[in-house]
């Protein structure tokens, strides 16, 4: 339960978020993708979505922590409060942070918040060697406080990201009405100050656990962030483009820096901190790094087989993984495709 405290934050919080309208963008890429992936019915996709929710409430059962709503914790502390309370201006404005707020609140046992209970999963199945440091804070679950502490960093971490990746690109050619600018404008700044909030909570966690390869892992996963902003083309707004040439390998060396990074680091650092030495650890970021891999091919495939959150029409990635497999065999259409899109991927018609 929320204490009193927290209270006021959070029912400023939800009534900004339940106030969103939805907007349907254009989306789907080609007759031929869209034939060769099947849509699924409402009823496949909620009894999915239902089965998925059931293995996570289990999951956390099993390692004795609801780790779905950690970073949304953070956000809600007293210090937030005027932040949360600044959400309800942007109500109609359409800025990508109150659907990652949304996001939080409403859907917390996704893929989008459950790195945190991977890192406790693995945690309770390696087990702890009897050199760790933190065997008399073993809790009843096998989960030493030092790796709970961990779990909650790896979520933190992942929503300043998501939150940080909202932020738009507002110059007057882009936005050319003020008044809008304006709105948008403090969007902008509560994605920063959100997502800066949470980075400085995740490092005097970092510190907190007094361990240098920890720190050192962690912070590679936070540049890889940034790394993975600056391999392939994007738009004025930072929508990747498609490009001649990019194939699985390609998709795989971003979307590892992107995606794949943070667990693999943090699944490799829970073993540091159990005192298993470097080979289970590296077999450990391999894990970390497959699962964080899926995860994204999860997410890319949604709009080609979830007709129910993503009608006809949508926008979606076009450097996702079957757009780039579709690609790998008809190169003459990046060509087109980049004509059409100039330098913004809403003007591309997605239904062609």
């Amino acid at each position: 339960m929320l204490s009193k405290k927290l209270l006021p934050s959070f029912c400023c919080l939800k009534s900004a978020v339940c106030n969103i309208e939805t907007k349907y963008l254009c989306r789907t890429l080609s007759s031929q993708v869209s034939a060769n992936a099947s849509v699924s019915s409402k009823w496949s996709a909620s009894s999915k979505t239902h089965d998925w929710n059931r293995a996570v409430l289990d999951a956390e059962k099993m390692v004795g922590h609801p780790t779905t709503f950690f970073s949304l914790k953070c956000l809600l502390s007293e210090e937030f409060t005027s932040v949360a309370m600044n959400l309800r201006k942007l109500v109609g404005t359409d800025h990508p942070i109150l659907k990652t707020a949304k996001r939080l609140i409403y859907h917390g046992r996704t893929n989008m918040q459950t790195r945190g209970l991977i890192v406790l999963l693995l945690s309770k199945a390696a087990g702890h060697t009897a050199t760790c440091m933190d065997l008399n804070s073993v809790d009843e679950s096998g989960v030493t406080t030092r790796q709970q502490t961990l779990a909650e960093i790896t979520e933190m971490i992942h929503t300043a990201h998501l939150i940080h990746k909202g932020i738009l690109n507002l110059s007057p050619t882009v936005v050319p009405d003020e008044n809008t600018r304006e709105d948008l404008q403090l969007g902008n700044k509560i994605s920063i100050l959100s997502g800066d909030y949470l980075l400085a909570n995740a490092c005097k966690g970092l510190a907190n656990l007094r361990n240098c390869k920890v720190v050192d892992h962690i912070s590679k996963a936070i540049a890889d962030f940034t790394q993975a902003e600056f391999l392939g083309e994007y738009d004025k707004q930072g929508n990747s483009l498609p490009i001649k040439g990019m194939n699985l390998k390609t998709w795989e060396e971003k979307n590892m820096l992107s995606a794949g990074s943070l667990l693999a680091n943090s699944c490799k650092s829970t073993l540091e901190l159990a005192g298993f030495d470097e080979q289970l650890q590296a077999k450990a970021f391999e894990f970390g790094k497959n699962i964080g891999l899926a995860w994204q091919v999860y997410s890319d495939l949604q709009p080609f087989v979830d007709s129910l959150g993503y009608p006809p029409g949508n926008k979606f990635d076009l450097t996702s993984i079957p757009v780039i497999f579709h690609l790998e065999k008809n190169q003459d259409k990046v060509d087109r495709i980049r004509q059409q899109i100039n330098d913004n991927v809403l003007d591309f018609d997605f239904r062609t």
